[in-house]
């Protein structure tokens, strides 16, 4: 997640709807994501993205990635009650589960709360 060079960093456990919309795209990605489920029961927050949207990075026992190259485990889109669409991924970097980034696929809104579940379909499927 690098919206901007003003992360904000903090140090807190996830919250149980984080960490149920984590956990559901890792259980329903492209890869074999066992490993990062594993992580994901010992990863906290450690920084809030400083757009304003609800992207958050992690770190798993404490460790965060030192390597910026980054693979997306899992991308989805929804569309919020006003229409707008968004993308959520999750990523790793270093074998670690390192984040979760939320952002604007229309460029209309931006999303700041965590995606409903239920609204949540592939990337690569069409919304209207």
């Amino acid at each position: 997640m690098n919206h901007t060079s003003s992360n904000i960093e903090i140090d807190r456990p996830l919250t149980s709807e984080e960490r149920s919309v984590v956990q559901w795209l890792l259980e329903h990605g492209d890869a074999d994501n066992a490993k990062f489920l594993e992580q994901l029961e010992q990863a906290r927050v450690t920084s809030l993205c400083g757009c304003g949207c609800a992207s958050i990075d992690f770190a798993v026992n404490g460790k965060r990635p030192s390597h910026p190259a980054m693979r997306t485990l899992s991308d989805y889109q929804w569309r919020d009650e006003h229409g707008h669409l968004f993308g959520a991924y999750v990523f790793e970097q270093d074998g670690l589960l390192a984040g979760l980034d939320l952002w604007s696929i229309d460029g209309q809104s931006t999303p700041t709360a965590m995606p409903p579940i239920a609204r949540l379909v592939p990337l690569s499927t069409t919304q209207v």
